[in-house]
């Protein structure tokens, strides 16, 4: 989805323009109670939410283009049409796979945490963390271009998270400087996954591509495969723009003039060589010259020296990584029952301990006298005083723990009978609302039918009409034309309205010429008799072929304006074809079935504009041979 899907440098009181078709707060969604809407966008709307069941605050995405659906009754989401039905519905399958795969990544590096993806209210939801921060778009608006340290503490942890989600057998698609978060120590996340969204542009003409100039590559615009190269091209397009503070040319317009300014050439100071060439080898517009997977590129990344002009970089295998031992800075847990067996085991020792330091006081030194005449009666008494309390404590502490224990476990109880009853009693309005919707649903589609055949049956009738009246102004054009002849010096007589009828001397009838169209423009008909009538001229005509209504056709060789007399005698190889001529100069269309040469005529007079093109709309060519 386009809209942002976390909160990033945004202040506490600033209010988020809402539409009313957003759910609203205290809306829940399965254990998710909607907080606010963080923000909306063609393919949907993501809002803050509140999990209940864990008490922690994440994002939520939900699936509803507002070009394919629409939401009913405040809660459902149902397709527009049923027409945009199918649409819709494969849409949300993408959006769950989605889902599904980021949701399995489990903690990858740089990458935003999925939490659960879920269907309900007719489409589909994606939970994930709500992260603070801002964009590195703001950050490079607000503080210019990156040093190589900050450049560096982004590179390598989105190079481990993306090589993870293509392993995973997935892509981006939409890697740009507004789609990766930074802390406030200038850690990346990368956001807003738009996989989904692009698959449904390419699937739905009511729907617009994904892509954001300057950081998508060549083959997003085109119908050629996209690939793990397709999210390098991004990622280094963005790290050009956070080394330049300028982002690159577009792929498209380079494919046209290629001002793509190589680092290689700027060579900013700081930045290793390797970082240089590999942003250059990222940007590569052919997605076959540049590096094909995230394994491939760290190699040219990672390089102390920049290779030379002629030389071959070897991708290889990227080298092994030190693993750096992390030490939890949190309270230590609290202790086990094992635990509490060793620290009860350690207060007896020190019972033990501390007893008989009293004794050795109280003998003052006499062990040996202790030794040679027996235990005093008065150290065996405390010492078995000291023992039954420490047994009466020990069980005390245990009736207390099994107290605490069956009184947790009863709270536990009650809770989860009061969320079953909770769950189906929300279980039961849903099903209520689902039916309820369903029914409208279903009432509204019947009508939507019966409108439709209504418009469809006036369509017709209007449509035949049209036709008739169509018929009509044409029957009329044509007797017009056959009383409005006009004629012309040499071996004819004159042509017809439409510039394909010749009247021949001393022949009854007219000839039509073979391979050229109707074309009723007085004006051009004007401009064909004054080109022809300019000197007297001669005229061959042969049948060449009958229409399908018995109509034969000719093929007419005319001498050519600078012949010498007499015109009779001239051969047929020093003549023009007389249709050729008309179709090359723009004044005739070639008939749907002319000789090839008459296409190419027709397309070169097409394109110089030349009489009749000047005045035909591309939209009329289009349809007059696809009846």
């Amino acid at each position: 989805m386009s809209d942002p899907t976390h909160i990033a440098g945004k202040s506490s009181t600033e209010v988020p323009e809402v539409d009313f078709v957003a759910l609203q707060p205290g809306q829940t969604i399965g254990r998710y109670e909607i907080v606010s809407v963080l923000g909306q966008g063609g393919f949907g709307i993501t809002y803050r939410a509140r999990d209940v069941q864990l008490g922690r605050e994440v994002a939520i995405k939900e699936y509803l283009p507002s070009a394919l659906a629409i939401r009913q009754g405040g809660t459902t989401v149902l397709p527009r049409t049923t027409k945009m039905a199918d649409d819709f519905g494969w849409g949300r399958d993408r959006f769950v796979t989605e889902g599904r795969t980021l949701a399995s990544l489990h903690r990858a590096t740089a990458i935003v945490q999925v939490f659960d993806y879920l269907e309900t209210n007719g489409t589909a939801y994606i939970v994930m963390e709500l992260l603070a921060g801002e964009t590195l778009e703001e950050r490079i608006a607000k503080n210019g271009k990156l040093s190589a340290e900050a450049v560096d503490r982004i590179l390598w942890p989105l190079l481990d998270g993306l090589q993870q989600v293509h392993n995973a057998g997935f892509l981006h698609r939409d890697i740009k400087p507004a789609n990766i978060l930074l802390d406030a120590a200038g850690n990346p996340t990368l956001i807003d996954f738009g996989a989904s969204r692009a698959a449904m542009a390419g699937r739905s003409t009511a729907l617009t591509a994904i892509f954001t100039p300057g950081y998508a590559a060549a083959e997003q615009m085109t119908s050629a495969k996209q690939g793990p190269w397709t999210d390098i091209y991004g990622l280094a397009a963005t790290l050009y723009h956070a080394i330049t503070g300028k982002r690159p040319p577009g792929a498209f317009d380079r494919m046209l003039s290629d001002a793509y300014e190589p680092l290689s050439q700027i060579k900013p100071a700081g930045f290793p060589p390797g970082v240089l060439a590999g942003v250059d080898a990222g940007l590569a517009v052919v997605a076959s010259d540049r590096p094909q997977t995230i394994a491939g590129w760290r190699p040219i990344l990672g390089m102390a020296e920049a290779p030379a002009a002629d030389s071959t970089v070897a991708i290889g295998a990227p080298p092994p990584t030190t693993a750096v031992r992390h030490v939890s800075t949190l309270p230590p847990p609290p202790s086990s029952p094992a635990a509490s067996g060793k620290a009860v085991t350690s207060s007896r020792a020190g019972l033990w301990m501390a007893l008989g330091a009293v004794l050795l006081v109280l003998l003052g030194g006499g062990g040996y006298y202790y030794a040679m005449r027996g235990p005093d009666l008065e150290t065996v008494k405390a010492r078995q005083a000291a023992e039954e309390a420490e047994a009466k404590r020990l069980k005390a502490e245990q009736e207390s723990a099994k107290l605490r224990a069956e009184n947790e476990q009863r709270q536990k109880d009650e809770a989860e009978r009061q969320k079953a009853a909770e769950v189906a009693a929300a279980r039961e309005r849903q099903q209520a609302a689902e039916a309820a919707a369903k029914k409208q649903f279903e009432e509204e589609t019947r009508r939507k039918l019966e409108a439709e055949m209504a418009d469809k049956k006036k369509a017709e009738e209007d449509a035949k009409r049209k036709a008739d009246e169509e018929a009509e102004a044409r029957r009329k054009a044509v007797e017009d034309a056959r009383k409005a002849v006009e004629f012309v010096s040499g071996a004819f007589d004159h042509f017809g309205s439409t510039l394909m009828m010749i009247g021949l001397k001393d022949r009854a009838g007219e000839v039509r010429l073979q391979g050229v169209d109707i074309v009723n423009d007085p004006d051009l008909h004007k401009v064909a008799v004054q080109a022809l009538a300019a000197q007297p001229r001669d005229l061959h005509c042969r049948q060449t072929d009958r229409l399908t209504d018995g109509t034969p056709l000719y093929r007419c060789l005319i001498t050519k304006l600078n012949a010498k007399q007499p015109l009779n005698d001239i051969p047929d190889s020093d003549r023009d074809d007389l249709a050729l001529a008309l179709v090359k100069n723009g004044l005739v269309l070639a008939s749907c079935d002319a000789p090839r040469s008459y296409a190419d005529a027709e397309d070169d007079a097409r394109g110089r504009k030349q009489a009749l093109w000047g005045r035909v709309t591309v939209q009329d060519y289009k349809r007059r041979c696809t009846r």
